[in-house]
C-alpha cells in the first residue's frame, strides 16, 4: 500500500491522478488486492471531479464484496443521479447485494432497469437475478429466467455450430423436460452424438412425468438395446410409468429384472413404486404382501401409496401398524383428534401393533441398542440421570422465535 500511495503522490505533483484512467488503477488496486485500503480508495473517489462507467462499478463491487451491501445499493441511486448508466457488471454487483439483504423490491427495480436498458439477457445479469429470486423464495420467476437461460445456452450451441456432449445435452433435456417442452427435449436428445444412462434416465424421466409413460417404457427397451445398462434412478422412473399405465405384467417383469439381470438391490422408493403399480390395479392382496415381506421398513411413501390404493378400492381392512400409525399422524396433522382416538382403539381391538422405535448410541467403539419402553440395559438408572439433567437444562433455556437466537 505504501508503494500505491507513492505513485498517488506522483501523479498529484503531476496532475495526473484526477485522470479517470489512473485514478481508477488505483482504486481498484486498493479495493481489490489483499494489501489494498478499502478506506483509502472510497477517499479518492469521493474527491474525484470526473468518474467513469468503470469507476462506479469498482467501488460498487467493493461494496458489495466487503460486506457493505447497502452502501453499494446507495452508490447505484448516486451513479443514477450523476448522469451515467449501468452496464452488465454493474447489475450483477447490484444483484449480488440485494441477495445479501434479501431485497426483493430493488432487485424487481434493478430487473427492471436491466430490461429497458438491454441488459436482462446478459449471463452475469441473468445468474444474479436468478440467485436473488431464488434466495428471497421468489420462485416462479427464478425458473422462468433458468429456462430462458437454458434455450439461450441452446440458441448459443447451435449457432457456433458446437456438438453436443453428453454433460451439455443431458442438461439440456433435463431442462426442457422441466419446462414441459418434452418434443423439444426428445430432439435435443436424438441430437446427442452419444448417449449414456443419464441422458436416457433423464428423458425417461421428461416422457414419465410429462404423460408420455409408453413412450418412456419404449425408451428403456431401446436404451438396453443400445447396450447401456440402467442404474437404480431410471428403474424409479419406468416403474412409474408402468404404474400411470396399469402394465402390471410388464412392471413385476422390470423389478425382478433388476436383481436377474442388472445385480441392483431393489431400494424403498422401488418398492414404493411396486405397490403403487399393485395397488392401482386393485390388487391390494399383492400389494399388502410385497408391503410385508420386503426387506426393510416400509417409509410413508410405500405406506401412503397403499393407503391410497385402500381408499380407492373401498378395502378399510388393513392389518400393518405402519399405515395405522400413517393415517392416525394425518388426522393428526388436521387435528381431527376424536378420529385419532377412534383408529388407536381400532388397533387395541384388532390387536395391530405398532413397531416400537429404537435408537443406536456409539460409544468407544460399542453399539447399544435403545428400544421403546425397555429399561433393561444395566446403566438404565445413570442413563435417566442423564437425560433428567439435560432435559432441565434444555428447558431453563428461552428459545426466542422472533430473531431466532437462543438467549439464557
Amino acid at each position: 500500500m505504501a508503494h500505491i500511495k507513492q505513485i498517488q503522490s506522483h501523479l498529484t505533483v503531476s496532475g495526473t491522478l484526477f485522470d479517470p484512467y489512473a485514478a481508477a488503477k488505483i482504486i481498484a488496486f486498493c479495493t481489490v488486492s489483499n494489501s489494498g485500503d478499502l478506506r483509502h480508495a472510497f477517499q479518492l473517489f469521493r474527491h474525484m471531479p470526473y468518474r467513469t462507467t468503470y469507476i462506479w462499478n469498482v467501488v460498487i463491487r467493493a461494496s458489495a464484496e466487503n460486506n457493505e451491501s447497502m452502501r453499494a445499493v446507495s452508490l447505484y441511486s448516486d451513479m443514477i443521479q450523476s448522469g451515467f448508466l449501468p452496464n452488465n457488471y454493474t447489475f450483477s454487483f447490484l444483484l449480488r447485494a440485494c441477495a445479501d439483504l434479501s431485497y426483493l423490491s430493488f432487485g424487481l427495480a434493478l430487473h427492471c432497469h436491466a430490461i429497458r436498458l438491454g441488459w436482462e439477457s446478459h449471463d452475469f445479469v441473468q445468474n444474479g437475478l436468478i440467485h436473488l429470486y431464488v434466495t428471497c423464495d421468489f420462485i416462479n420467476p427464478a425458473r422462468k429466467l433458468f429456462d430462458v437461460s437454458g434455450r439461450w445456452i441452446h440458441a448459443y450451441v447451435n449457432r457456433k455450430g458446437m456438438q453436443l456432449d453428453r454433460v451439455l445435452g443431458t442438461a439440456l433435456v433435463d431442462m426442457y423436460n422441466k419446462c414441459g417442452c418434452i418434443e423439444t427435449a426428445r430432439a435435443v436428445f436424438n441430437e446427442m452424438p452419444s448417449r449414456d444412462v443419464f441422458a436416457f434416465t433423464s428423458l425417461i424421466s421428461g416422457l414419465a412425468n410429462n404423460g408420455d409413460s409408453a413412450g418412456a417404457i419404449s425408451l428403456f427397451a431401446r436404451m438396453q438395446d443400445e447396450g447401456i445398462a440402467p442404474n437404480e434412478v431410471t428403474f424409479i422412473c419406468v416403474l412409474s410409468a408402468c404404474s400411470r399405465m396399469g402394465l402390471v405384467d410388464e412392471g413385476l417383469r422390470i423389478f425382478g429384472s433388476m436383481t436377474s439381470t442388472f445385480r441392483i438391490q431393489p431400494g424403498i422408493q422401488h418398492y414404493g413404486c411396486l405397490v403403487d403399480l399393485l395397488g392401482r390395479a386393485g390388487m391390494l392382496e399383492e400389494a399388502k404382501k410385497v408391503v410385508r415381506e420386503m426387506p426393510m421398513e416400509p417409509d410413508s411413501y410405500v405406506l401412503g401409496a397403499l393407503l391410497n390404493a385402500c381408499r380407492v378400492h373401498g378395502d378399510v381392512e388393513l392389518d400393518h401398524s405402519g399405515v395405522h400409525v400413517l393415517l392416525s399422524n394425518i388426522y393428526a396433522s388436521a387435528n381431527q383428534w376424536d378420529d385419532v382416538t377412534v383408529l388407536r382403539k381400532g388397533m387395541e381391538e384388532k390387536k395391530v401393533r405398532k413397531v416400537p422405535g429404537c435408537s443406536l448410541v456409539e460409544v468407544n467403539g460399542e453399539v447399544f441398542e435403545f428400544v421403546a419402553g425397555d429399561r433393561s440395559h444395566v446403566l438404565m438408572d445413570e442413563i435417566m440421570l442423564a437425560s433428567l439433567v439435560i432435559d432441565k437444562h434444555l428447558k431453563s433455556r428461552c428459545f426466542d422465535r422472533d430473531d431466532d437466537k437462543i438467549t439464557e
